[in-house]
């Protein structure tokens, strides 16, 4: 704020409570939310191949493919699939059978969507594989970023909710559903049949065990490890012993530094216990 009545900028976006320290700016309400929608003026790079389709990529006869779509070099689009009006299929980017992809998507370089499940069943003999039946449906405005791998279902649908946004490098396993406007950032892996909430946002690096759900309006920090349901709204935090809530893992992030002297007052109380005892004899 200090800074703001030498800047050079030829307009700054802030709240009210700081607008009178501007020569010039926009007063905003959520500032934040205001550079976001301004930033698509400055975008200058635009989409390299927009409203067409590159010579590289592959797509069967019977994929449906709605107007004013993108679809970038070495990207294939296989039978049976749907890719929704202005959504836009980046490069080398794979779509397998059974997939529906919504309006106004925009899918990252090299993700696969809708390759087989994690599912095999052990035999005397090894493990047979479970085919996988199910599809892949993503709503419209949903972002996967780059690298990503959506899985088909074993026997329903892999669910992606409208409005969702994927990081880079983001595992979605069989069976799994994510609700509306869910935001999950990168390397966060979801098991099989693991159920979240709209409005939810997941930081990086997390896990889901699966065959568990997430209700609406939850954050879920950073490497945390989700190994049971919650039922509950609010914030999150843990590691591999699970999650809880994110004020009593502070509590006991604390108290876990603390560890080794409490240990040693506890031997000493212990040995002055003892002591006591032994006059008492």
């Amino acid at each position: 704020r200090a800074e703001l009545g030498n800047t050079r900028a030829g307009a700054v976006v802030v709240s009210r409570a700081v607008a009178d320290d501007l020569k010039r700016g926009l007063i905003s309400n959520d500032p934040y939310q205001t550079y976001a929608e301004l930033s698509v003026l400055f975008d200058m790079k635009g989409i390299p191949f927009a409203g067409c389709v590159h010579v590289t990529a592959v797509i069967d006869s019977s994929a449906v493919i709605a107007d004013n779509v993108s679809i970038g070099p070495g990207a294939v689009i296989g039978p049976d699939t749907l890719v929704g009006a202005g959504s836009v299929i980046g490069p080398n980017v794979t779509v397998y059978p059974k997939t529906h992809i919504g309006c106004d998507c925009l899918i990252g370089a090299s993700t696969v969507i809708g390759y087989d499940g994690f599912g095999f069943a052990k035999s005397e003999c090894g493990w047979i594989k479970i085919r996988q039946l199910g599809g892949v449906v993503i709503g419209d405005d949903v972002e996967i970023g780059a690298g990503c791998t959506i899985d088909r279902g074993a026997l329903d649908d892999t669910v992606i909710g409208d409005g969702v946004k994927l990081d880079n490098q983001v595992h979605v396993a069989h069976g799994c559903y994510i609700g509306a406007r869910t935001a999950i950032a990168g390397y966060v892996a979801l098991a099989g049949g693991t159920v979240i909430g709209s409005d939810v946002t997941v930081g990086g690096m997390t896990g889901f065990t699966g065959h568990l759900s997430v209700c609406d309006k939850v954050h879920i920090g950073a490497n945390a490890l989700v190994t049971q349901s919650i039922t509950v709204p609010g914030s999150y935090l843990g590691g591999s012993g699970g999650v809880m809530k994110a004020k009593d893992w502070r509590k006991n992030a604390v108290r876990f530094r603390q560890l080794d002297v409490i240990v040693r007052r506890l031997n000493t109380l212990e040995k002055h216990l003892d002591t006591e005892k032994s006059k008492d004899l």
